[in-house]
């Protein structure tokens, strides 16, 4: 094996990743509260998420280059080979978050579900082009998170263990979704779900984009967003677009059991 593709530098090569991903992360979400007046929602959430996807993709080239690697959506998981079977498992495997909602509501109640769920930069009404501002948010937040944060470091430790490799990554995302050592927001769920089994899909489909469209289906604030079109029946919505999610995941988790044992 050459000195180049050993894979302690390959590790070193990801340490160095993550590293510069912090602090891109932490920096830039830093300066941007400091220096952008709150009042302007939409226009922080536009900078931030903007100044951290181009910090991503300016890293990365940095990395490949480091590594004498070539630049190709493939290094960022996005094939369509397996783009079903991705989408299929991450669904599954994230039942449960639909199921612990639909219980939810049956203890404390759906209105109780929307207040948990509703984005805190959101006001009625809602418009056409606040949802279609949402809907390309949480897209380019799921990109983020599992193209550039999941995908891209496990390709390049491609070659290496792949437990240690799933539990490196699913532990160094976990510190920078929804940067928690700003918000302190560490979510338990949101790190066994979308931090460990998400990782862990794309290790068996090495496929992001089904991910991220799994990721999509069970994001509750932009489903708030989307029920909220409907004014009053905002309520009604949100439970049918719920019960359907959980359809899907559930229609997901039959079609992958019936996969294992065909």
């Amino acid at each position: 094996m050459s000195r180049e593709n050993s894979p302690s530098r390959k590790t070193t090569s990801i340490m160095i990743f993550y590293l510069l991903v912090y602090l891109i992360v932490y920096g830039s979400t830093f300066v941007i509260n400091s220096y952008l007046k709150t009042s302007h929602v939409l226009l922080y959430l536009t900078t931030t998420i903007g100044t951290i996807l181009a910090g991503m993709f300016l890293v990365a080239l940095l990395i490949l280059k480091l590594n004498n690697e070539k630049l190709t959506p493939s290094v960022f998981g996005i094939r369509r080979y397996n783009l079903g079977s991705s989408f299929l498992l991450a669904a599954a495997l994230s039942m449960p978050i639909s199921l612990l909602w639909l219980i939810g509501m049956k203890i404390v109640g759906i209105d109780t579900l929307l207040v948990a769920a509703k984005p805190s930069w959101v006001t009625f009404p809602i418009s056409l082009g606040i949802l279609i501002f949402a809907v390309l948010f949480w897209v380019l937040v799921g990109t983020v998170a599992f193209a550039f944060w999941q995908a891209f470091p496990y390709e390049l430790m491609h070659g290496i263990s792949p437990k240690f490799a799933i539990l490196l990554i699913a532990i160094l995302w976990s510190g920078l979704y929804n940067t928690p050592l700003l918000t302190e927001k560490l979510d338990p769920a949101d790190i066994l779900f979308f931090g460990f089994l998400f990782t862990w899909v794309y290790h068996k489909t090495r496929n992001s984009v089904g991910i991220v469209i799994a990721y999509l289906l069970n994001e509750n604030p932009l489903w708030w967003v989307i029920a909220a079109i409907f004014g009053t029946n905002i309520r009604i919505a949100f439970v049918i677009f719920l019960i359907f999610r959980a359809l899907i995941c559930a229609i997901s988790l039959i079609l992958i059991f019936e996969r294992l044992y065909r």
